[in-house]
């Protein structure tokens, strides 16, 4: 508990000087909750009503004021910036701006979008939005391919073509508190984490839970090779022998730390991560208009 406290008093100090800013991950729609509006719009069930969007907003709020209070401090601001992709982004702006940002304000909210990516089928061939003929040349590289947003690991490169991280050092920032829309239990900017990030010392780091039960449809922590790196594994990349193994020790579950989409970064770390991811995906472009010529000759 001494610890926490600690811990928790270099958060709010960090908050109160402007250093940490909030990423939210939502360029996701809510398919799967019924709806093809943006999750964060979501109504959890709550006698209040409040969306995904709300509690979280108002949870950033509530850290500025703890922060303010601590440090005696007039007013402080924690910048929001927030993930969409292309086919979330107008129904979320509009949200914010329907609910007034609730009750943050406007200027300290930022959007941006994700990129895409074609969508493949199980048997490896491109998905087209509608039935397509090979006619032209001119036609390979028409939208007629289906995309869909390329996923949480796009937040780097769409942070450097944004130019986002330039806007973060220009705040002062130095931290970025990083997690994803669909929780609405994510305890947002929180202090305790952040001064245990600041204290370790570290670029990046991420809260776990504790699986329920082996065969719990979540991705695990686990460490690849004696003293090799810490990596997350899909659950469907996990064989069912080992997510059942129990550590004799412990009693637990050998791999039982879920990864949950709970991050802190350093703004170094997102700098370095961008420069490989961007490199990275100029390659894969290129490859991918290379495959489509070929298939066109």
């Amino acid at each position: 508990m001494d610890h926490k406290e600690r811990w928790w008093k270099m958060g709010l100090k960090a908050v109160s000087e402007g250093k940490l800013a909030v990423l939210l991950l939502s360029g996701g729609q809510g398919t799967r909750l019924g709806s093809s509006d943006p999750k964060g719009c979501f109504n959890v069930g709550l006698p209040s009503g409040k969306s995904l969007f709300q509690l979280q907003a108002e949870r950033i709020l509530c850290v500025q004021r703890l922060a303010a209070q601590a440090m005696n401090e007039g007013s402080v601001t924690i910048h929001w910036y927030i993930m969409t992709s292309p086919f979330t982004d107008d129904a979320t702006g509009k949200f914010f701006e329907s609910h007034k940002y609730f009750g943050l304000e406007a200027d300290q909210v930022t959007f941006f979008q994700q990129g895409t990516t074609p969508c493949i089928s199980k048997d490896g061939r491109y998905v087209m939005e509608t039935p397509f003929k090979w006619q032209s040349r001119e036609c390979l590289f028409s939208r007629q391919f289906a995309k869909s947003p390329d996923g949480n690991g796009g937040v780097y490169t769409a942070l450097k073509s944004s130019r986002l991280l330039e806007d973060m050092a220009t705040r002062g920032n130095k931290y970025v508190d990083c997690y994803g829309v669909d929780n609405a239990l994510v305890r947002v900017a929180d202090p305790t984490f952040l001064g245990y990030f600041i204290d370790k010392g570290v670029a990046a780091a991420a809260k776990v839970v504790r699986k329920a039960y082996p065969q719990e449809k979540v991705g695990v922590f686990v460490r690849r090779g004696k003293g090799g790196p810490l990596t997350v594994v899909e659950y469907t990349e996990l064989d069912q022998s080992l997510a059942s193994a129990v550590n004799q020790q412990t009693g637990r579950l050998r791999f039982c730390w879920s990864n949950v989409c709970l991050h802190m970064f350093t703004l170094d770390f997102l700098n370095q991560m961008a420069l490989r991811k961007t490199a990275s995906t100029i390659w894969r472009r290129k490859k991918f208009h290379l495959f489509m010529v070929i298939q066109w000759v």
